[in-house]
């Protein structure tokens, strides 16, 4: 039997969490983790108990379980899922028992597979044989240590190198905020490429080194998962404010070169 609440439904045998007829996106163990609480719906559950019935066979630290339910809190709007500080969580919301729709699945699947088809045996638009723009994404770059602030860091480089790449007449750059999206539903990027219709997805990290930053740059098509061009970039001595527009600059170079090819 579903769980239906407000304007969700949860399908525990297929792992599935619907709001109206469209599929909400739930890797397995936030998916484990919802069905836990609905079957503890109203009582407290204990941070260890949670633990132990997503993960039975795995030892996992409490930021693994913090970050299931952020999860599920932005699938579910931030409603339905209660913090009991220093002890667990409870499932608060109204929920009713609704009849298992047998179509649903098959339908799901059939949605899936073609999807899958369309995204993975068709000709990468990338290659200098089309006319057509590549369609990129920027993956947030990762910052090392000892990085001070790594989200702004990155988001502030993430934002200049889209600008940059931008410019180009060879792509269509999706926007940084929609990846990240993507990202705090804990969807793969694999994943998410497929769904955005995406060619290219450009990755990397930013490693401060002394008076200088290196910024190493990844671009892979997404049709068949092959590192496309790699290189590492080293910023001259001053602050990486005014120095990662220049990497930016020649990053999106190298992309125009390998696009050309």
């Amino acid at each position: 039997m579903a769980y239906a609440f407000g304007p969700f439904r949860f399908d525990p045998e297929q792992k599935l969490l619907f709001r109206g007829s469209e599929v909400v996106p739930l890797v397995p163990k936030v998916a484990d983790t919802l069905q836990a609480l609905l079957e503890r719906r109203g009582r407290v559950v204990e941070k260890d108990e949670l633990i132990r019935l997503v993960w039975p066979d795995t030892v996992v630290e409490d930021t693994g379980l913090a970050r299931n339910i952020s999860i599920l809190r932005k699938a579910l709007d931030d409603d339905y899922i209660e913090t009991i500080p220093k002890r667990g969580y409870r499932f608060v919301g109204e929920t009713a028992h609704s009849k298992p729709r047998w179509w649903i699945a098959p339908f799901a699947l059939i949605v899936i597979a073609a999807a899958i088809y369309w995204q993975f045996y068709r000709p990468s638009r990338y290659l200098p044989a089309q006319a057509n723009r590549a369609q990129m994404a920027v993956v947030p770059f990762e910052c090392l240590e000892p990085c001070p602030a790594p989200e702004s860091v990155s988001r502030a480089f993430d934002e200049v190198l889209t600008a940059e790449l931008q410019q180009s007449p060879d792509v269509e750059v999706i926007s940084p905020s929609t990846v990240r999206r993507y990202q705090r539903l804990g969807i793969s990027m694999v994943w998410m490429a497929r769904l955005l219709n995406l060619d290219v997805i450009l990755e990397g990290a930013i490693q401060p080194l002394g008076d200088r930053t290196r910024i190493t740059a990844r671009l892979a098509d997404v049709h068949s998962g092959k590192l496309i061009w790699a290189e590492n970039f080293d910023t001259d001595p001053g602050e990486f404010r005014i120095t990662q527009k220049e990497a930016a600059q020649a990053i999106s170079e190298r992309i125009a070169a390998q696009l050309h090819r």
